[in-house]
């Protein structure tokens, strides 16, 4: 008989260290959340049948966290929602996997008595390491995988420009005067072709294709979901599920699916831009999704919510060699001839949004980044600096001067910089 694996939340939280828990009656003097809330997450949790685990109030910063225990993964994220779904995302403290007790080899042995592989994230086993540190040769093929999800099959907040966005990135590369890609070796998935199956099945390919002096660019423009358990947040495709609410994360292009493909991938070239943010405003027409009134408390319906660019940075490229800060912009004589490493490309820092232009026809970010290609023969770090300040500046223009986007940018090596529009050897 399989044994029933018994998940335990040691929830200290961030930020607690030597404060400890405070009793649940203990609320912090600064925290929104009343007892009420409390009694009613609790009272959820023991209806979905999550009998040893509960809510309570996280040290001194007022969040809730989860205490207790949980028989496994899926009863935490129930937990997690329903938490998220009373009192919002600001409210809820993350867990992270070193607050988890789990005897996660259980499961990983089935898979592998089953042939499956067992990797993290539910995943592909990691492969070995491939030598990052020594340089490839020139740049021998090109490949991208360009995604826009602007409409949703299960009733999230359609985004008017991400099928643009995509398409407009997809003509630049395969522009014989852009990007020079081939265009048998780009993937272009946009609303409903933009599926959690499809985008996976194209990561699978490019992984398999791609080899060390190849160049990988990767592009998504979407909705993100919720930050789940972790704190991450996850890009939203046409088919993610939104009932019961947990159900938009394992839905979704998890930070999972990426973080894997990202440190497996063999080409030692490659860029990941992500245009997408979490908003409240993506899921104000699911019952049940935000919290009454369709708010956070003390937040506003259109909350932008996530983590920082390092944060995510480090999930996804690994934290072996990250740079705190991109290095100042060499002039082009100082430019490394064979530029190489792995980059991330956020549109917005954490707690911001990434705002669409009717103005511009496209998602911000986006448009003035293209433009930044199109100025600089493809280089990715003059691109980058080209349309910073014009998305800060369009942004209060458009939306308020109150309205921060700050585009972010986290590469895992020094001289990194390389043009995607080189050419192929």
């Amino acid at each position: 008989m399989m044994r029933r694996t018994i998940l335990t939340v040691v929830a200290l939280g961030l930020g607690v260290g030597a404060f400890g828990r405070l009793a649940p009656a203990q609320q912090p003097a600064a925290s929104p959340i009343t007892p009420e809330h409390i009694r009613q997450i609790n009272a959820a949790l023991k209806r979905d049948g999550i009998t040893g685990g509960s809510v309570g109030y996280e040290g001194r910063t007022g969040r809730l966290e989860l205490q207790g225990t949980f028989e496994d993964e899926r009863q935490v994220d129930r937990a997690f929602s329903i938490a998220q779904s009373v009192v919002g995302v600001r409210w809820v403290s993350p867990v992270t996997p070193q607050q988890i007790k789990v005897k996660a080899w259980e499961e990983c042995l089935a898979r592998i008595f089953s042939g499956v592989p067992c990797g993290p994230a539910g995943g592909p086993a990691p492969s070995e390491a491939r030598g990052e540190e020594t340089p490839p040769g020139p740049v021998a093929n090109k490949y991208a995988m360009v995604v826009g999800a602007g409409r949703f099959l299960n009733r999230i907040q359609p985004l008017r420009f991400a099928n643009k966005d995509a398409y407009d990135v997809y003509t630049y590369l395969i522009d014989p005067s852009g990007g020079r890609f081939h265009r048998e070796n780009v993937v272009l998935l946009r609303d409903e072709s933009a599926t959690r199956a499809n985008s996976v099945r194209a990561l699978e390919e490019l992984r398999r294709r791609a080899v060390e002096n190849d160049l990988v660019f990767l592009f998504f423009s979407s909705h993100g979901t919720p930050p789940d358990k972790y704190g991450g947040v996850h890009i939203v495709t046409f088919d993610s599920e939104v009932t019961p609410r947990e159900r938009i994360w394992s839905t979704s292009l998890t930070d999972g699916i990426l973080r894997d493909f990202v440190q497996t991938v063999r080409a030692k070239r490659l860029v990941v831009v992500m245009d997408a943010c979490y908003s409240n405003g993506a899921y104000r027409g699911v019952a049940g999704f935000l919290p009454p009134g369709g708010k956070s408390l003390e937040a506003s319906a259109e909350e932008g919510y996530g983590r920082s660019s390092r944060y995510m940075a480090q999930r996804l490229l690994g934290a072996k060699d990250l740079l705190v800060e991109p290095e100042p912009l060499a002039s082009a004589s100082q430019r490394p001839a064979n530029g190489w490493g792995k980059v991330l490309i956020s549109a917005s820092d954490a707690g911001e949004r990434s705002w669409e232009s009717e103005q511009l026809g496209n998602s911000v970010f986006t448009r003035f980044f293209l433009d930044g290609l199109r100025r600089n023969g493809g280089f990715v770090k003059e691109a980058f600096e080209y349309s910073k300040p014009l998305v800060e500046r369009q942004v209060k223009r458009e939306k308020g001067s109150d309205i921060e986007q700050s585009p972010q940018l986290t590469p895992s090596r020094r001289q990194w910089d390389l043009s995607l529009a080189a050419a192929e050897g």
